[in-house]
């Protein structure tokens, strides 16, 4: 099925439920790291048939930039678009906002799809951060993605 035979809808989120949890711990395994920075975000959900398929979580970091904490879409649903159109509609509402110029995105220099999307999506890479998922506060155990194990962060900017 593809992204254009699903009926979909881009909304806020008013209530966060167990559903949009489990799907934040998609993209990020650790409670703890969400906890940090949810209560501060504003987040939206893409519904299929009044289901929620995906969830994107965006945050004011500094002067005149969001960033993208949390972007996840149901197991079932990705390979379909859902990704891109979560971040199209996140540029499109924020980009009539004149307090934004800038959006960045944090991701695992082992998250080559994701890396990808990105910057098909036209990000390009800011910083490397290294060592940032070895936060034994936050990630007690290591993390494996493609085959190696997660060490380091990319940000990735792109203008609104």
């Amino acid at each position: 099925m593809e992204e254009h035979n699903l009926s979909l809808k881009f909304s806020p989120i008013t209530k966060y439920t167990p559903k949009h949890y489990e799907l934040l711990l998609e993209a990020d395994p650790s409670l703890k790291s969400i906890a940090s920075y949810l209560s501060r975000c504003e987040s939206f959900e893409l519904t299929s048939n009044h289901q929620s398929v995906g969830i994107i979580a965006i945050m004011a970091t500094e002067s005149q930039t969001i960033e993208i904490m949390n972007i996840a879409v149901h197991p079932k649903f990705q390979g379909k678009g859902l990704g891109t159109k979560l971040i199209q509609s996140a540029i499109k509402f924020y980009s009539t906002n004149p307090s934004f110029e800038k959006i960045t995105i944090m991701t695992g220099t082992t998250s080559f799809g994701a890396l990808y999307l990105y910057q098909k999506l036209g990000f390009r890479c800011k910083q490397i951060l290294s060592n940032h998922f070895i936060n034994p506060t936050l990630y007690p155990h290591p993390l494996h993605e493609n085959g190696l194990t997660l060490k380091d962060a990319i940000m990735l900017e792109r203008t609104l």
